[in-house]
């Protein structure tokens, strides 16, 4: 997407053009950056679904009623109006929040769409606060925030690395939702005179704060804005809006800079000024681990074919070093692909020191006399080194997985034949008594010697 002139399909045709200013950029390094996100980022997106839940509530009651409504008609008023008119209305309205989420959910492309904005903030682990209106639980699945949404949260906000102030309410605290014009008001009340406002407030005033995801002349924007600036004098800040309604331009507000372009790319493009200036790795680091993850499996299982594993262990109980390797090796490349969400892979400097833990505890191990735990050690260094060179766009060559001594191998056959070469008598009994007492137990090692 960087650099390209944007194509016009459904996805990029509103990848405008835009200069980044210092301002963003310096705050994310600082971890200073906040988010400010409705709905336009997620399942309200129109790349998701052509039809809104406004207008699938406004369609339904139009039904109900018989007579059209004003389309002007706000949100949290057009909620309030369906709350009242069917029996059972909230009941109703909550079900038919959670039936758009699970429809949505149950389709990956939809969900691929819903999310997209999602996996770029993922690739930024400098943006630790976002703070949104929408119900859904994406911050939470796929930027390992953990979620504020009371007083009681509130007071903990700190002690999370990363974390989403849901002020609208959560549809995992169905509870919680704020969407009838009572709801407004009570959030309101609460962002005004409660615990959770006041944290807000100071976050407000002292990051630099990006909205993301609103409409021109948004309800939920333009009370925010009065609500969480009053009291703020001469200490309130300027905001920046990220928007594709080239109207923002024309509105005289000078609390708000707008930056036309997409939410998605705005994102995309801010991390890629950080790749460029060597503040940020790659995400692509975790396609490159995915990948690597499936040939080393694919090793590993030829392993234990049931018609001459036990043979072979027999034969050649120094196996079992391969075994604590290749094991090893998965786990670092697994621990990477599931830390996705959480980012901290892509920090400059994050290898080096687990690098060098690792190298030290290999030896430490091998002095000992604890080989397969050495091995072990050996193969999340091996798995790391990997990513590492990666992530520096260095050419990689990735040994073979069968090891033995200082050497590796990239067959049994060549191992074997080493080992009956050069065997070393201190690992093979060791390993011997390790295979007999496992008494024909497929050995496997737990990722407990990190």
């Amino acid at each position: 997407m960087g650099g390209k002139e944007p194509c016009e399909c459904v996805i990029c045709k509103n990848h405008k053009k835009f200069n980044m200013p210092d301002e963003i950029v310096e705050n994310a390094l600082k971890g200073n950056l906040v988010l400010f996100c409705g709905a336009g980022i997620s399942t309200e997106s129109k790349i998701v679904l052509p039809y809104t839940f406004y207008s699938t509530i406004l369609a339904e009651l139009e039904n109900e009623l018989g007579y059209d409504i004003d389309l002007n008609t706000n949100f949290s008023r057009l909620m309030s109006q369906y709350v009242n008119t069917f029996t059972n209305g909230r009941r109703r309205l909550l079900n038919k929040i959670k039936e758009r989420f699970d429809f949505i959910n149950s389709f990956p492309q939809l969900l691929n769409m819903a999310t997209m904005f999602h996996e770029e903030v993922a690739a930024n682990p400098y943006i630790k606060t976002i703070i949104t209106t929408n119900w859904d639980t994406y911050f939470e699945k796929y930027c390992g925030c953990t979620p504020i949404i009371d007083d009681t949260d509130a007071t903990l906000w700190n002690v999370f690395n990363k974390r989403v102030f849901k002020i609208h309410g959560s549809i995992n605290n169905i509870g919680s939702i704020v969407a009838t014009e009572e709801d407004y008001e009570k959030s309101y009340n609460k962002l005004s005179t409660d615990l959770i406002g006041d944290r807000l407030k100071t976050i407000l005033v002292s990051n630099t704060i990006v909205f993301i995801g609103f409409s021109f002349g948004d309800e939920d924007l333009n009370r925010l804005l009065d609500i969480l600036s009053q009291k703020m004098g001469d200490f309130s800040n300027q905001f920046y809006l990220v928007t594709i309604d080239e109207r923002w331009n024309e509105k005289n507000d000078n609390r708000i800079i707008p930056i036309i372009t997409d939410g998605t790319y705005f994102i995309h493009r801010l991390n890629n000024i950080l790749i460029e200036d060597g503040k940020l790795i790659s995400n692509e680091i975790y396609d490159y681990a995915r990948m690597l993850l499936q040939s080393i499996r694919a090793t590993h299982e030829e392993i234990f074919n049931e018609k001459t594993y036990h043979d072979e262990i027999k034969n050649f109980p120094e196996l079992l070093l391969t075994v604590a390797y290749q094991d090893a090796f998965i786990h670092a490349l697994e621990r990477c692909v599931a830390n996705r969400r959480h980012g901290e892979y892509l920090m400059p400097g994050y290898f080096e020191p687990r690098l060098q833990s690792y190298k030290i505890l290999y030896e430490k191990r091998l002095s000992e006399g604890k080989y397969d735990q050495a091995f072990y050690n050996l193969g999340y260094f091996e798995g790391l080194l990997a990513l590492y060179l990666f992530s520096k766009g260095e050419d990689i060559e990735v040994r073979g997985f069968f090891v033995y001594g200082e050497e590796n191998f990239e067959n049994k056959e060549d191992l074997f034949t080493n080992i009956s070469e050069n065997r070393n008598n201190d690992q093979f009994k060791y390993c011997l008594e390790k295979v007999e007492n496992m008494k024909n137990v497929v050995p496997h090692y737990m990722p407990w010697f990190v």
